[in-house]
């Protein structure tokens, strides 16, 4: 399928009608894979019914936007014209329980931030615990764009781990046909497959059962087709009367132990246009969103510059290799010019990268900010600071970052804004000297 525009602008809200419809698919059993599906335990069933007091999500993350580059902030609006083509995405990450608390806040702020019409979740093989968390969170999440509830335009399909296998295999198509089905009405659909990894292990076991000529790790022969053929549904396309709708599908790759060269991961590497790693390290030293930025990489045009992408990469790079550097021989056996790289490169991660999903401004930016702050911290990591002094040039560091996490928690044209963005450009113009 040609891909066209995706789902990262918004659309026309849709109409009661549609509204109305996609409310009674949620009360339906539309979170059953097929008819065995709908043996989902009862304590999920009573924990959709019961009271659900939490609120936000369980850390901070990034947003849909972010799978047309990994170095942007989610947008909370955009234009027809600058629509991106990132229409498939994949997660990786180690399936530990905080990678997986980790996974479900990006899912849980994918969901909430990203320019489309219809939220479908495919909880594929999921814990109980974790559906049952994904049922208390998603009601209470506040749409941006009505200020309702967010479930009212959101499908959840549960599959447990407890249910049959073949349920398992099908909970992932039932999510793509109806994304699909919405798409054929104009609308902008996101589709989050959470975990395709139990996906193809639920293939693996039906394969074994049938006696097929297996493939590596016993995987079938097949894995990288079927991965391929799912994730190729995704695209946009023109209906009769010239209206435009979209699918884009995210998936989640859990490899056992991290292990990012066993056959899902590598299947899955091979067909997506986006990947979104995550990194235990990260998470560790409280960098959120903890998506490490030199594992990440897409193949669309974000919205910045890629010339500008590539110099901020190599500065990543290169800081990162100091940084190792370091560890062995210190900052004593490091030059000035080496240790002025890396604390550029933690400047550039600490101001622009890390977010902090519990505010509001911070949380989810326009794209038009987005360009703004890149500009600005692109002008601080070119600056010559003419310092040769280690410590001066810590101070001068420690002060830009100030300055803007301070600046990217200010609402935009607010005092508060004009004032930090008055600090960082006399901090410009005077090359860091106090």
């Amino acid at each position: 399928m040609n891909q066209g525009r995706a789902a990262t602008a918004y659309r026309p809200a849709p109409s009661a009608a549609i509204r109305s419809h996609c409310r009674s698919s949620i009360s339906r059993a539309a979170y059953a894979a097929n008819s065995s599906s709908r043996k989902l335990n009862q304590a999920s069933f009573s924990a959709s019914q019961a009271q659900r007091p939490r609120s936000k999500t369980c850390c901070p993350a990034n947003g849909v936007a972010a799978a047309d580059h990994s170095l942007t902030k989610p947008a909370t609006s955009s234009t027809d014209s600058d629509r991106s083509v990132a229409t498939r995405y994949s997660f990786s990450s180690n399936p530990s329980r905080l990678a997986r608390a980790v996974t479900n806040a990006l899912r849980s702020v994918t969901s909430k931030n990203a320019e489309i019409d219809i939220v479908v979740i495919a909880a594929c093989g999921e814990r109980a615990g974790e559906v049952v968390e994904t049922l208390r969170d998603f009601p209470e999440l506040i749409d941006p764009r009505t200020g309702r509830s967010l479930m009212e335009r959101t499908i959840i399909i549960c599959n447990t781990s407890a249910m049959p296998v073949a349920a398992r295999e099908a909970s992932v198509y039932t999510g793509a046909t109806l994304a699909e089905y919405y798409r054929q009405m104009g609308l902008n659909v996101l589709l989050l497959a959470d975990s395709t990894s139990r996906w193809a292990q639920a293939m693996r076991e039906i394969s074994g059962r049938l006696e097929e000529i297996p493939g590596e790790e016993a995987f079938p022969a097949y894995l990288e087709s079927r991965i391929a053929a799912f994730y190729e549904r995704a695209g946009a396309l023109e209906l009769p009367d010239g209206r435009f709708g979209s699918l884009t599908i995210g998936g989640t790759v859990s490899p056992a132990g991290g292990n990012f060269e066993e056959p899902v991961t590598q299947g899955t590497l091979k067909v997506v246009g986006a990947f979104l790693g995550l990194s235990r390290a990260r998470s560790d030293a409280r960098r959120y969103p903890s998506i490490d930025p030199l594992d990440s990489w897409s193949k669309y045009t974000g919205i910045i510059a890629p010339a500008k992408v590539v110099r901020m990469r190599r500065l990543l790079a290169r800081g990162n290799e100091v940084r190792q550097m370091m560890t062995v021989v210190g900052e004593e056996g490091t030059s000035a010019e080496d240790f002025t790289v890396a604390l550029k490169a933690d400047f550039f991660d600490n101001c622009y990268l890390q977010q902090n999903a519990y505010d509001d401004v911070d949380g989810a930016t326009t794209a038009e900010r987005q360009q703004f702050v890149f500009d600005k911290v692109l002008e601080v990591v070119e600056l010559d600071l003419e310092l040769t002094d280690k410590n001066e040039v810590r101070k001068a560091i420690v002060r830009a970052t100030d300055l803007f996490r301070n600046w990217n928690y200010a609402a935009g044209g607010s005092e508060e804004y004009d004032r930090w963005l008055g600090e960082i450009d006399r901090f410009i113009a005077a090359k860091g000297r106090e």
